[in-house]
Parts: C-alpha cells; sequence; structure tokens
C-alpha cells in the first residue's frame, strides 16, 4: 500500500499591496491531495486498503539567506507557521470498492492559512548566479497514520512470535510531501499607468525644490561667489513609484533664480546637467534592532543553528565544515550600484546661448520657470558588472534605496566682453526614488465571450433574442483568461480601516438633488426613433 500527499494552492503566489503592515493579513488557500493505491502482485489480487490518518499538519515558512564574500554565508528564518487539518480525532482512509482500479483513490483536504501583510516579497540576491540566495517562501505536510491492513496481516505471525515482530514492526508511519514553492509578491496600492495618458499626470509625482549647499555643494575655489550659486533654485518632479518592469520613467527639472540681481543673472549659464540612477545594498548579519522592533520575528530559540532551515541553501554545508570564511559578527556591508544602460553616459547638453536666467530680475518673470523635461532609461542588467534591480524595500539581512544623482553644470562670467572668462561649477542633488511592482490592470491577452458565456456569468437563461444572433454578433466583452480571479479584487485595508469600518472616498462627489415624485404626478420624458 502507498500513500502519496501532494500540495495544490489555488495560486503559486500571493499578492500583497502597499507597503508592509503589521495589521494586515492574505489568505493562502488549497487542498492537499491524498491518494492511496494498493500494489500491483502477480502472485495474488490486489486487497482493500486501509489506514488510519491521524494527523496531517501543513507548515508556511519563509527563510532569508545571504551568500556575499563581505557577509558568508547567513540563514534567517523569517517566518514560520503550522495548521493541523485533521480535527475530530483520526480518520480512516481505505479503497474499498475499488481494488482492481489503476487509478488511486485521493482525497482532498482544503485548507486556508492566514499569512500576515508585513512579509518581505521573494527575492534573489548575490552576485553569481550560482549562489543566487534571498528570501523564499514554501508549503509542507506531514502526514502520520496508521496502517491498519498491515497490522492485521502479520496478526498471524504476531501471535507465534511476538518477541521477535515488535522490535522491527512500526505501526506509526510518517509521510512527508513535496516542498511546494510560493512566491509573495508586493504591488504598490497605486493603479498602474495607461499609456495612453501623459507621464507624469497619469501618476502621482513627487516634487523636491532644492538650493545649493555652501558646506557640502560648493567649492568655494572654483572663482564662482557663493551669494550666486546660493540663489538658484530647482524644483524636481519625479513619480512617486517607478515600476521595476519599465525602462524608464518620466522626469521635469525645472530651474530659476530667487532674489539674484539682474547683472549677476546675465551672467550666470546652465551649460548641461548629468543624470544617474545608483540602487544602495546593504547587507548584514544580523537584522538591524529596528527592524526587529518593527515587526513580530521568529525568536531566537527558532532560527540556525538551534532549529535549522528546512530548505536550505546547498552552500550551507560548507560553512557548516569550516570551509567558508568566518566575517566579524555585527558585519555590515554596502554597496553603491548604477542602473544606467551600458550605452548610455547620462548627460545632456543645452543649446543655445544657455543664458536661462537672463530675465528673472524682471517683474512679469517673476513666477517663470525654464522646465526641462525627459525620460530617465534604467536597465537592471549589466555586461560590465553583476547587478540586479530590485524593489525599493528591507528584508531581515538586507535593504535596497534608490535615489537620483542629478549634476547642473553652471558657468559665471568673471568679466563682461565678447569672450569673458568663466568660472564653472558643479551643483550635486540626491533625490530618493521608489522602485515597486505594479498590478498591470489591463493584460495583452483576451478573448471575446459568447452569449452562452456571458448567460452563466449573469445567471439568467439565454433570451431567445441573443441565442439567434449569428457569430459575427458575438459581445467584444474581453475576459482575462490567464490572471487569477484574486488579482481583480482590491486589497482588505483599501476597503476598511483599521477598525474594520468601510472607508468613504469623499473624491466621489454626492448626486445631486433630485425631489421625490408622487404617486399622483406622471413624469414625462421625450423619445426619439431613429430610423
Amino acid at each position: 500500500m502507498a500513500l502519496s500527499i501532494e500540495i495544490r494552492p489555488h495560486s503559486h503566489s500571493l499578492d500583497m499591496f502597499g507597503r508592509p503592515d503589521v495589521s494586515t493579513a492574505y489568505s493562502l488557500s488549497g487542498d492537499v491531495a491524498l491518494s492511496l493505491l494498493c500494489p500491483y502482485s502477480i502472485f495474488e489480487r490486489r486487497r482493500c486498503a486501509r489506514l488510519l490518518l491521524q494527523s496531517l499538519v501543513i507548515h508556511f515558512e519563509g527563510q532569508c539567506e545571504l551568500i556575499t564574500d563581505e557577509t558568508g554565508y547567513v540563514p534567517y528564518r523569517v517566518y514560520r507557521d503550522s495548521k493541523e487539518l485533521i480535527v475530530g480525532g483520526p480518520v480512516e482512509l481505505s479503497n474499498d470498492g475499488h481494488e482492481d482500479t489503476c487509478e488511486p483513490c485521493t482525497w482532498n483536504v482544503a485548507f486556508n492559512l492566514v499569512v500576515p501583510g508585513w512579509l518581505p516579497t521573494s527575492c534573489v540576491v548575490g552576485d553569481y548566479t550560482s549562489v543566487d540566495s534571498g528570501t523564499s517562501y514554501a508549503l509542507y505536510v506531514t502526514a502520520t497514520f496508521l496502517d491498519v491492513d498491515e497490522e492485521t496481516s502479520t496478526s498471524w505471525i504476531s501471535s507465534w512470535f511476538p518477541p521477535l515482530c515488535y522490535p522491527f514492526r512500526s505501526r506509526k508511519c510518517v509521510v512527508h510531501a513535496a516542498r511546494c514553492d510560493i512566491i509573495v509578491n508586493r504591488y504598490t496600492s497605486q493603479p498602474a499607468r495607461e499609456p495612453s495618458s501623459p507621464a507624469l499626470s497619469s501618476s502621482h509625482t513627487v516634487d523636491y525644490t532644492v538650493y545649493a549647499d555652501q558646506n557640502s555643494n560648493v567649492d568655494t575655489s572654483s572663482g564662482v561667489p557663493f551669494e550666486v550659486v546660493s540663489k538658484v533654485r530647482a524644483l524636481i518632479s519625479v513619480p512617486d513609484y517607478v515600476d521595476v518592469n519599465d525602462t524608464s520613467f518620466p522626469l521635469c527639472l525645472r530651474l530659476r533664480t530667487k532674489d539674484l540681481p539682474e547683472h549677476d543673472c546675465k551672467r550666470l549659464r546652465v551649460t548641461g546637467f548629468s543624470l544617474d540612477i545608483e540602487q544602495i545594498e546593504q547587507y548584514r548579519n544580523t537584522p538591524s534592532a529596528a527592524y526587529k522592533s518593527s515587526y513580530p520575528l521568529p525568536p531566537a530559540s527558532e532560527q540556525p543553528p538551534h532549529r535549522p532551515l528546512r530548505n536550505p541553501h546547498p552552500f550551507h554545508a560548507v560553512y557548516e565544515v569550516g570551509l567558508g570564511a568566518s566575517p566579524p559578527s555585527q558585519n555590515v556591508y554596502t554597496r553603491t550600484v548604477s542602473l544606467l544602460p551600458d550605452n548610455r553616459s547620462g548627460g545632456y547638453m543645452l543649446e543655445g546661448d544657455r543664458y536661462i536666467f537672463k530675465r528673472d530680475a524682471e517683474p512679469e518673470c517673476s513666477s517663470t520657470w525654464f522646465a526641462i523635461r525627459t525620460d530617465v532609461s534604467f536597465s537592471g542588467s549589466s555586461h560590465k558588472r553583476p547587478r540586479r534591480l530590485q524593489q525599493s524595500g528591507r528584508a531581515p539581512l538586507y535593504a535596497f534605496t534608490h535615489r537620483l544623482q542629478v549634476t547642473l553644470e553652471c558657468t559665471y562670467d568673471l568679466n563682461e566682453g565678447d569672450e569673458p572668462e568663466c568660472a564653472t561649477e558643479w551643483l550635486r542633488f540626491s533625490i530618493p526614488l521608489r522602485f515597486a511592482r505594479v498590478m498591470r490592470s489591463c493584460p495583452s491577452e483576451c478573448r471575446a465571450l459568447t452569449p452562452s458565456e456571458l448567460s452563466f456569468i449573469s445567471g439568467r437563461s439565454p433570451s431567445p433574442s441573443v441565442e439567434s444572433l449569428s457569430n459575427s454578433s458575438t459581445f467584444n466583452l474581453a475576459l482575462v483568461s490567464s490572471a487569477p480571479y484574486a488579482q481583480s479584487l482590491p486589497a482588505y485595508s483599501q476597503l476598511f480601516d483599521e477598525y474594520g469600518e468601510r472607508k468613504i472616498d469623499y473624491s466621489v462627489p454626492l448626486p445631486l438633488y433630485t425631489p421625490n415624485v408622487s404617486p399622483g404626478d406622471v413624469k414625462v420624458e421625450e423619445s426619439f426613433l431613429l430610423g
């Protein structure tokens, strides 16, 4: 007799929305398939197989592993939850009446796990493709049962030789299911940007007003007076989030001066600017104190080596025998990589005389800004150095942040003339960026619904007029066939607050007031018949 177990989740991915929040939760559901099959023998016919299922436990675990030259191999358990699926005592499973069939008898045991909304996303980090590490999640199932049929068949032997049989018999059997990987995705709660709408107006933008600082941005030895460059104001508009699946994002750079004399405005030029997207990666041996205080991580007693990971990286054996390097404890390693494509330098040159501030001192131009709009390209792969584009966020052993480096090249005429002597200054600003994953609202593959499918969805029988339509009159209603049903539902936190009350969308105006129509009144409407 053979008992096999298979984990069949409704979806192999768990989609979360918004930022990590300890007050939100998601559902991970599916079935555990138990298949019972009696082996075939040429010497005797198949017998009825019976077993007593005592326990069926499903485990959901998340782990975070880090493998770098600076930190070595660091394992950490992110989350652990177990649930017993057999409630109310043991359950007998039998294939009585189906002994001669070649197909096994299968029972589906439903499960529904509550997954907290603060879990970090599934992520792959590392410099080398052969030693990829990161955060991963998986489902495990353990079944404990008694083979009732085996106990009956060996009873005559036990009656004659009980001292010899009991040491070699194991009435309780334990079977483990194959690991079922679950991918945890985190999407931004804002809708995806429509391709047909304007770039900056279709999604939320963040404006940063920056100006020169004498201590960090300005070199006084360049010859440009600080009183001049300190009057330069830059208004930088970037999206609230950048989709990791895109290849560029819009940028608007507005420049003007504030309270700068007219003669200085006519001497100050902006010759060009450069842009660079940086990804700051921070790796550590142990979670920071701030991360531990923010999220309920498993205690130290459930961390390796006290409780090893269920599916550790193959490199863990190298470090267990002492062949791997042992970095110091509380080690924190930070590196910065550029996300610009290999064929882009990030530099831009302005055309014309470049005296963009020459009219700032005029009263009629007091609110005029010199605007520069462009698309900043980025790439997650490079042939020159290993890198990966990651979502902005943090996990127990690593954190990823992003920023946009803007450098303005300014020149100042030290004297008057056709070819004046110029002093050059570079103003550098750092603008924070947030890379996120966006749920696409309109898939590329859609199909049309037939009238019979429309009647099935609506729950009504098809009318004669609908059934009499020809194939060319099929409704052009799009239905997503590949996307799961859960993707069309908003997150619970978007509909209800922390007290369980439904949120009110104040952006939707109230309907116009219309007086009630009494039963005696007659409402007259004009109708037109289009021939």
